[in-house]
């Protein structure tokens, strides 16, 4: 049986179809170029993130060569965990931003993209981010800047020994300013840390007022780590106090009451010392028996500390300490 041939098609089918069919190729073709710059970057990043750590590098800098557009795209690999890609991205950012002049709006630009994206970034990121933290300041942005001190604080905080040594070094470094928020690490759980930090507050810099006081660094006097202590000593050397000074300030910061009664016997031979600022200190110390001791040794010295006895003798907690400071006001009003 023979098969009938199909009909022609109709020329009006062809024309609808071609009418249809030539602005979507048109339209296709277009996204195509338009998207071409966001496919080329995706592409980059996900070759860099599959990528060896000692081909990573490349695969930013064809990042860093698309120019502004690439910062989303460089800044959103700072999520990522592998700490290669991450320093690979940072890598790339500086590239990208050192181009620029100085004066170029586009690194106010990216400063303030930046800041905002940094919430989001992993550990590793924020490590990277925080090398990346002078370029980022020094656009003199007054918002940027407390932003990157917040980012130094959480660094501070973080799970991280290495990142928070790294928050140490970054608060140093220059046009960051953001020293006060790295106190807390002196009494950081690590030794290791609590030395970074020692260096970093301890020198009273040129030009620059003591962000750790003389009181804060007498108490790490009697940090359990050797070097940490040594690290002390050596800062107040440093800011002109003297061996004696020294002593006298480790025995009034220390932990047990019994060293801080030893030092009320060294203030009673004291003869080459005002005397009265280290009594008047320790009539505040936590133990009774310490401000008991701290008001005899005033008369004996006869300290100017009658106001102060007298407020011991109404305000003391310890009522024995109050009948004390009452007995010695009285010996000093006598004496007067």
């Amino acid at each position: 049986m023979s098969v009938a041939p199909a009909p022609p098609a109709r020329p009006g089918l062809v024309r609808r179809a071609l009418r249809w069919t030539v602005p979507a190729l048109l339209i296709a073709v277009a996204l195509g170029v338009w998207q071409r710059e966001r496919l080329w970057l995706g592409y980059c990043a996900e070759r860099l993130e599959r990528a060896p750590d000692d081909q990573r590098p490349m695969w930013a800098d064809k990042l860093a060569a698309a120019g502004e557009p690439a910062v989303p795209t460089l800044l959103a690999l700072l999520r990522h965990d592998d700490p290669g890609v991450c320093t690979a991205a940072k890598g790339g950012l500086e590239h990208l931003v050192n181009d620029w002049p100085a004066d170029d709006p586009r690194r106010l630009a990216f400063a303030r993209t930046f800041v905002e994206a940094e919430p989001r970034f992993s550990t590793p990121g924020r490590s990277a981010a925080l090398d990346l933290l002078p370029t980022v300041v020094a656009t003199g942005d007054a918002e940027v800047a407390q932003r990157a001190k917040g980012m130094i604080a959480t660094a501070a905080r973080s799970e991280s020994a290495e990142l928070r040594v790294q928050a140490v070094a970054t608060a140093l470094m220059p046009g960051v300013d953001a020293l006060e928020t790295i106190v807390p690490l002196i009494g950081d759980p690590e030794a290791g840390v609590r030395r970074a930090a020692i260096l970093a507050l301890g020198p009273v810099r040129d030009g620059q007022s003591a962000v750790l006081s003389d009181d804060d660094l007498l108490h790490c006097l009697h940090d359990s780590d050797g070097e940490v202590r040594r690290l002390c000593e050596m800062c107040l050397r440093g800011r002109g106090r003297s061996a004696r000074d020294i002593q006298l300030g480790r025995r009034y910061t220390a932990p047990n009451p019994a060293e801080r009664q030893k030092l009320l016997i060294d203030l009673s031979d004291e003869d080459n010392l005002d005397v009265t600022v280290w009594l008047e200190r320790l009539t505040a110390d936590p133990d009774p028996a310490v401000r008991a001791g701290a008001a005899r040794v005033a008369v004996e010295r006869k300290a100017d500390l009658y106001a102060r006895l007298d407020q011991m003798s109404r305000t003391d907690p310890d009522g024995t300490v109050r009948r004390i400071a009452e007995f010695y006001k009285k010996k000093m009003q006598a004496t007067r």
